[in-house]
């Protein structure tokens, strides 16, 4: 029988994880007899009694393993140990708040039976329930980073997704330590298909996912599939030293004719303005630096306490 692997990361969801649990068994019940089914919990660090809810959880239905680790990583690492530890022909990643429609899974399956590698969801709905600034951030960010990526990264396609076992065998050998799952399912290629569903508000609890945490992602994702930001700054840079030049030859014509250049509040705002590129500039710099330094470090994407089967 086939083995579909369900990897759930878990921070501070003790409201949630029973809901979830009973939803997904109920779903599956009759299915047995096709399908082994997997489920792979990620304790990133909760400070909570999530780990003591998920010790309770029946296992009559499927397998459960829990990874516990010794600290909190974050969602994308969490998603790679994950990755690292199933079993699974078909893997499917969802989150804990009940967010993600459980009975989506179904069509996932499907679709994969097909012959599609990758199932990806989408959410038609956008991002109402995420509130104004956060959701006009996310519209302005997918598009900033698919003019600037080499590939073309969906807009409100959270990680909530299906891909096939050989996708993942492709996945677990990726050595980056600064991970962005959304592109890198988009740069493996493979058959993929995108389905759309119906965000639903969470009943208990609030997101991690803040807006500083956003723009940490944000920032990941650009400068992990794009050089161009640092073309940009060339070309800008270059752009600048041009306008230089041309005002240093209008200063001195200016300087001949005998007349004096006046005006001190517009020599502040170009310095400012100019003052401003350059730290933006180094900035963008500073993050390609970071990730080199992240990377050479080499330091393992998370730490495990311990495994509880």
């Amino acid at each position: 029988m086939k083995t579909i692997s369900i990897i759930i990361p878990i921070y501070n969801e003790e409201k949630n994880i029973k809901n979830l649990f009973d939803s997904l068994t109920n779903l599956f019940i009759g299915m047995e007899v096709e399908y082994v089914f997997e489920f792979v919990f990620i304790n990133d660090g909760s400070e909570d009694n999530s780990l003591e809810i998920l010790e309770s959880l029946d296992k009559s239905i499927g397998k459960i393993r829990i990874i516990n680790f010794s600290r909190n990583f974050g969602q994308q690492n969490a998603l790679k140990a994950g990755y690292d530890h199933c079993t699974g022909d078909a893997i499917i990643c969802m989150d804990a708040d009940l967010q993600n429609p459980p009975d989506m899974i179904l069509q996932m399956i499907s679709l994969w039976e097909l012959g599609y590698d990758i199932v990806l969801c989408k959410r038609k709905d956008g991002n109402q329930n995420s509130g104004y600034l956060k959701g006009l951030f996310s519209r302005l960010f997918y598009k900033f980073l698919n003019i600037l990526s080499e590939i073309r990264i969906e807009h409100n396609v959270p990680d909530f997704r299906l891909v096939d076992r050989k996708v993942l065998s492709e996945l677990i050998t990726l050595k980056e330590k600064d991970l962005f799952y959304r592109g890198i399912i988009s740069w493996v290629g493979f058959k993929k298909v995108v389905i759309e569903y119906k965000h639903i508000p969470r009943d208990h609890g609030k997101t991690s996912y803040n807006l500083l945490k956003m723009m940490q992602l944000a920032a990941s994702g650009i400068t992990g599939f794009s050089l161009k930001p640092l073309y940009l700054s060339m070309l800008i840079g270059l752009l600048i030293i041009l306008i230089s030049f041309i005002y240093i030859f209008y200063a001195l014509i200016i300087h001949y004719l005998g007349r004096t250049i006046s005006g001190w509040t517009s020599i502040i705002v170009a310095i400012m303005f100019f003052g401003g590129i350059q730290l933006f500039f180094l900035g963008v710099i500073g993050v390609y630096v970071g990730k080199i330094f992240t990377q050479v470090k080499d330091r393992p994407n998370y730490i495990i306490k311990d495994h509880i089967y």
